[in-house]
């Protein structure tokens, strides 16, 4: 066996390298003479939360950073809290029955509150605990999915040339915000067999003459940023003749519900009436929107029945008025005040007697 010279001689090998080794260990003794201590975990940054508050989404948990001595075991504890919001360590919150995992698949019962996680973090001289910020409200599937309607849409305004109609939504779920467009088109007065109308896009349109006795229906498109759905709105009533302004003469073929024939001014050529004479008895018909008629059918006849001739039933002319020539009979009494009341009907042609459009009016003409 080799030696090793030494100031005092020579030392055997075997003994130079425990030396060796006890200098190598006494190398990595702090100078102060003892081991490091070991440190309990403390919470340096806090946990967060990843992934949307959506029924039926799953979150997941970060650690946050800690300080200590590790490796740390890390353990959770989901938390349900008030839309409201909770103390900054969870305060107002209630533990999730179950939900110790790293990942947590939200529930229905968790739609309307907010969600944090509490982690726990532990080494062998203890453990400490950092609670997340709380995430948003949760949201139901429904509504924070693509969009879906749920009522359908509709369109306000009337059903004539030169009418502006206007698109209602109508009513959707889903994720917000939701933006609509819109697309108008022309169909047969059933509502079916539609077309889309070129460049009607705006939540508005003009009714013109090409859509003169059709229908419209407009496609609401529904957009978010889960997605798109379009839905279409029932049609509208068949679009009528644009309106003649107010005192414009109108024929009775235009006049349609709700709008309504009246026996709006009358005249007599004898007023009061004193004999026996032949006299005139003029009507004039208008439309409950201030139009005098044209063609409106008018029918009169004294009351009682038999106290004067009964003229035939004769259209009103271009101005709205029908003149009628009556005769009294012997059955009116002159010489003293009375009067001879009389049934005045107008109507439309094709209707009904006492239905449609038709008006009715009592009139009286005095007699002396």
């Amino acid at each position: 066996m080799h030696s090793t010279r030494t100031a005092g001689g020579r030392v055997p090998a075997r003994a130079a390298l425990v030396v060796l080794g006890v200098l190598a260990v006494s190398a990595l003794i702090p100078s102060g003479g003892s081991a490091q201590a070991q440190a309990p975990p403390k919470a340096t940054g806090e946990p967060t939360i990843s992934g949307r508050p959506v029924e039926g989404a799953v979150l997941t948990a970060s650690n946050g950073s800690w300080s200590g001595t590790g490796p740390f075991n890390y353990t959770y504890r989901w938390l349900r809290c008030p839309a409201s919001g909770s103390g900054g360590n969870g305060e107002g919150c209630s533990p999730i029955s179950g939900a110790t995992f790293k990942r947590y698949s939200v529930r229905a019962a968790d739609v309307a509150h907010r969600l944090r996680v509490r982690v726990t973090a532990a080494n062998s001289e203890g453990s400490a605990t950092a609670t997340s910020n709380a995430t948003g409200i949760v949201q139901s599937a429904a509504a924070a999915g693509p969009p879906r309607n749920t009522t359908a849409p509709s369109i306000s305004g009337t059903p004539q040339v030169g009418q502006t109609l206007t698109a209602n939504n109508g009513t959707w779920v889903g994720q917000q915000p939701v933006s609509y467009a819109y697309h108008w088109r022309r169909c047969d007065t059933t509502g079916s067999h539609c077309s889309d109308i070129s460049g009607a896009t705006a939540k508005t349109y003009v009714l013109t003459s090409a859509d003169l006795g059709t229908t419209v229906r407009v496609r609401v498109t529904a957009r978010n940023a889960r997605g798109a759905a379009s839905t279409t709105s029932p049609p509208t009533g068949v679009v009528v003749k644009a309106e003649a302004p107010g005192g414009a003469t109108v024929a009775v073929a235009d006049v349609s519900l709700p709008n309504r024939l009246i026996i709006d001014k009358l005249s007599f050529s004898q007023q009061p009436l004193r004999s026996r004479r032949t006299f005139t008895a003029r009507f004039h018909i208008s439309d409950s929107r201030n139009h005098s008629v044209m063609g409106a059918l008018v029918f009169v006849v004294a009351i009682p029945f038999g106290s004067t001739t009964t003229p035939p039933e004769t259209p009103t002319g271009s101005d709205g008025w029908v003149t009628f020539r009556m005769t009294p009979t012997r059955m009116v009494k002159f010489g003293h005040r009375g009067s001879i009341v009389m049934f005045v009907r107008a109507r439309k042609p094709g209707e009904p007697l006492l239905a449609g459009v038709s008006t009715r009016r009592l009139v009286n003409l005095s007699v002396r």
